[in-house]
């Protein structure tokens, strides 16, 4: 306890005693630092999200990091959950794009994760092709879809079309008939759902089942043999828009459990090493959250220990 006194040299004079603290963190509560430890990924929406559900915590006082997934998101998250004592805290930390934002509060534990409005509004990117001439003589088209990022390894995937030149005599028996054949397809349908679309339901319309990322390669092509079906070009539609999402994780700063004035770290180790460079040292005297310590080194999943003078 602070305030007992031992005598000095000097006479008349005694000082505080002062004791030489330990805290030692085992290697499997001190893991990397992570983007996503205490909340997964999470879609971003119209409407400001609170988010009790589904939240892991830090395996010791940590301070919370934030990561989005595509450029331009700007929300601030807000973070509501415990100091190393048990004492509710609060804190905002400011998204930006794909750069890692880190708080500088310790939680020992996370309650509630508010998570912002969207900043893009997202999109199911869509291709078209219309069919300019119905079949005249019987026989196979091939349609080809090649999306290499939508499709991955399956690009390039295509089903084949028979056509008859009395059933498929006009554009748009043409088109439906292809629209049926890529929606029984299991890989495309997987990816894509395909509709007739046009003033004369001529048009291929073909549509990713969910919001992401822009496929610049995404395009219909078609083989039509001697069938004597013309079609125009693969036309790009609506582009891809992906959700926004944020997820949330632990930095590398870890809580102290003291009140401290001033910086009294001795010596910290990671794995039995001295660290050779001093780590920084973060004191307040009144809000036991913002007493933290960030190891020179980053953390690894081994063991840390520090010595400070309490």
């Amino acid at each position: 306890k602070m305030g007992q006194t031992i005598q000095t040299n000097a006479e008349g004079v005694s000082v505080d005693r002062g004791f030489i603290a330990h805290y030692h963190i085992p290697g499997e509560d001190a893991p990397p630092a992570s983007s996503d430890g205490v909340l997964p990924a999470t879609n971003l929406g119209a409407e400001a999200q609170e988010i009790t559900a589904g939240i892991s915590n830090p395996a010791v006082p940590r301070n919370i990091r934030i990561d989005g997934n595509v450029d331009g998101i700007t929300g601030k998250v807000k973070i509501t959950g415990t100091n190393f004592a048990g004492k509710v805290i609060t804190e905002e930390i400011q998204a930006n794009g794909t750069t890692a934002k880190d708080g500088n509060l310790a939680f020992r534990t996370v309650t509630k994760i508010e998570l912002p409005i969207q900043d893009h509004t997202p999109a199911q990117q869509t291709e078209t092709i219309q069919v300019t001439k119905g079949c005249s003589t019987a026989g196979d088209i091939t349609v080809t879809i090649t999306a290499t990022t939508l499709l991955g390894e399956e690009s390039g995937a295509q089903v084949t079309v028979t056509l008859s030149a009395t059933e498929h005599d006009t554009a748009a028996k043409v088109a439906t008939a292809i629209v049926e054949a890529l929606n029984e397809d299991d890989v495309i349908s997987a990816v894509f759902t395909a509709s007739v679309t046009g003033v004369g339901e001529d048009t291929v319309t073909l549509t990713a089942n969910e919001p992401a990322a822009n496929d610049s390669s995404l395009a219909i092509a078609v083989t039509a043999g001697s069938t004597g079906v013309t079609f125009g070009s693969s036309t790009n539609g609506t582009s891809g828009v992906p959700y926004d999402k944020i997820s949330v994780g632990w930095g590398d700063k870890l809580g102290l459990p003291y009140f401290l004035t001033h910086n009294t770290v001795l010596a910290a180790y990671l794995n039995n090493t001295l660290e050779a460079t001093a780590a920084t040292v973060t004191v307040d005297a009144n809000d036991l959250e913002n007493n933290t310590i960030d190891l020179h080194s980053d953390l690894n999943g081994t063991a840390v220990d520090i010595y400070l003078i309490v």
